[in-house]
């Protein structure tokens, strides 16, 4: 018989993990002397214990280890927990392999003397939404012309006061076509910059003063999108830019094939302040999802 102290030492073991294996009920000792509360271990015990060894290095819980130095459980049984392991480990390979392009692509850019580092790209699932959508005449839109960001929010604010726009407060731009530009942007054409507002289900189309008819539109679900935060200096256009082109980089060097569309949801932006500084946008690229 081994007591306890040698049983830890010959298996590796810890005292304490074998009383903790005893609670459980994966390995009793073999002898508990009555008077003293001694615990004793038989030799042909550290097969067993060897084993719980083994089959908690494959990453099995204690549980599922129970259950599989239990005799009487079937063969196809123990075959089911091995191959949802299986499964689980690869999922969490290809999680790290995505992480370690994360990390050699930030170095490459590093290494690149370029602004990458300051470059947060978060991949999101986009849920389907109901907006009123319109297409901005951004030609026409410096300055204080009418058709000016500035008397849009405008506008837009007041159909919303007076309840005409039941606005659930998500604003999206949408830019279409082969440029990344952002908004207020006099290169792109008139129906490359469209905007949607977020709507209850009871909205109706309608036609306002200084901007036109705005429609229904259900802006469909995307499955991966590359998500970027821009906020104060780095919302002006050319800052932008230059942001979402390290996006769309970023996508490529990670195996995706990026979208035309791009589109900047206003966490904060012209309807909740004329402060450039203050806006807060997230730019999302749509991706499609690698094999």
């Amino acid at each position: 018989m081994l007591k306890i102290g040698e049983f830890s030492r010959l298996s590796q073991v810890t005292i304490k993990t074998l009383h903790h294996y005893d609670e459980l009920g994966l390995i009793k000792p073999a002898h508990i002397d009555p008077a003293t509360n001694y615990r004793f271990y038989k030799v042909e015990q550290l097969p067993r214990i060897h084993r719980i060894l083994a089959l908690k290095e494959l990453g099995l819980s204690l549980e599922q280890i129970g259950l599989m130095l239990d005799d009487d459980m079937p063969t196809d049984q123990i075959r089911g927990m091995l191959r949802l392991k299986q499964a689980e480990i690869q999922q969490e390979m290809r999680e790290e392999q995505q992480r370690l392009a994360l990390v050699e692509f930030r170095l490459r850019m590093i290494e690149a003397e370029t602004k990458f580092p300051d470059l947060d790209v978060v991949i999101k699932k986009l849920e389907p939404m109901r907006f009123l959508s319109f297409f901005v005449e951004t030609r026409k839109s410096r300055a204080d012309g009418p058709h000016s960001m500035k008397k849009v929010a405008s506008v837009l604010r007041q159909a919303t006061a007076n309840g005409t726009i039941q606005h659930t407060g998500t604003v999206i731009d949408v830019f279409h076509g082969e440029t990344i530009l952002p908004f207020e942007s006099p290169e792109l054409g008139d129906d490359q910059h469209e905007i949607l507002l977020g709507v209850t289900k009871s909205q109706e189309p309608v036609t306002l003063d200084g901007i036109g008819s705005l429609k229904i539109w259900e802006e469909p679900a995307i499955d991966t999108a590359a998500t970027l935060m821009l906020s104060g200096k780095d919302c002006g256009r050319l800052q932008a830019i230059e942001q979402v082109t390290l996006l769309r980089r970023w996508a490529i060097a990670h195996g995706y094939t990026p979208h035309n569309l791009v589109r900047y949801l206003h966490h904060r932006g012209p309807l909740q302040t004329l402060n450039r500084e203050e806006f807060v946008i997230e730019a999302q690229l749509r991706l499609d999802t690698k094999e």
